[in-house]
């Protein structure tokens, strides 16, 4: 019952670098070492076993620390394997924020706390991929990415929900300083180029801004994040807006262009 417990313990442990690495193959030499001797005297005769502790003793270690060393170095691989696939699992592979799978997961678990959601889109992005190349179009995405990153706390939430639509989930935060929020990475992204072979390629970004009381429902944020969205890219882009009700309750026109796309990009 013993070894198997060990057994057991030894299987769900962790190993991350080689300091556990080394940890680990001075704890189950030492496991081995005593495992051998409590055997050697329930097995042997006293005087036998006495004399043959030390030798045992040795061979026991001289076995068992190379072998454990090897099965730690092992178990570093899959930790860190486990980590990669993790990470490409739960973040975007171009950009590196959030899938949005991940982002709904998170959400779930927010506690009882006022949160703020923001939409955010690149404005006139198909006409910026067309007209630089899809290697500019990634550059740029990468670097709105990265701004909504950088300008946001630790345990906030920023996800790539597709395209150049990104959701940004501000925990305990209330609609004004949310607003305020938006309005900051809109400048942040307005003052900050692509530079393409030497070129600086300005992009500007239009924000929805909308509640998520405790309790509320993500995906109904979202929308109203996206319908405040809609409106910020209908009276011109490059603007924040927050969710209005007596504005914004209605569906959308089905004939609503959100991004009408223009040839004309700002380069500086």
């Amino acid at each position: 019952m013993l070894w198997r417990q060990i057994g057991k313990s030894i299987m769900i442990m962790r190993v991350r670098n080689q300091r556990e690495v080394r940890f680990f193959t001075v704890a189950v030499s030492l496991v081995v070492l005593l495992g051998s001797m409590v055997l050697r005297f329930f097995i042997l005769p006293d005087d036998l076993a006495s004399e043959t502790a030390l030798p045992g003793a040795f061979m026991a270690v001289m076995i068992s620390a190379p072998i454990a060393f090897f099965v730690g170095q092992r178990m570093q691989e899959i930790h860190e394997l486990a980590a990669r696939l993790e990470h490409e699992v739960y973040h975007d592979l171009l950009t590196g924020v959030c899938t949005r799978s991940r982002f709904h997961e998170c959400a779930a678990e927010l506690g009882d706390e006022c949160s703020v959601v923001i939409v955010a889109d690149i404005d006139h992005f198909k006409s910026f991929n067309d007209r630089y190349g899809h290697h500019a179009g990634d550059l740029a995405l990468r670097q709105f990415a990265a701004i909504l990153a950088e300008n946001c706390r630790s345990d906030d939430i920023v996800a790539r929900f597709g395209g150049e639509e990104f959701v940004v989930l501000l925990r305990d935060t209330n609609l004004s300083d949310g607003l305020v929020a938006a309005e900051r990475l809109g400048r942040r992204i307005r003052h900050k180029p692509v530079f393409v072979d030497q070129q600086a390629l300005s992009l500007t970004a239009s924000f929805g801004v909308a509640i998520l009381p405790p309790g509320g429902n993500v995906e109904v944020a979202i929308q109203q994040a996206d319908r405040a969205l809609y409106n910020a890219k209908h009276e011109g882009r490059d603007r924040a807006y927050v969710y209005d009700p007596a504005r914004d309750s209605g569906p959308l026109p089905t004939n609503a262009t959100v991004e009408p796309e223009s040839s004309n990009n700002h380069v500086s």
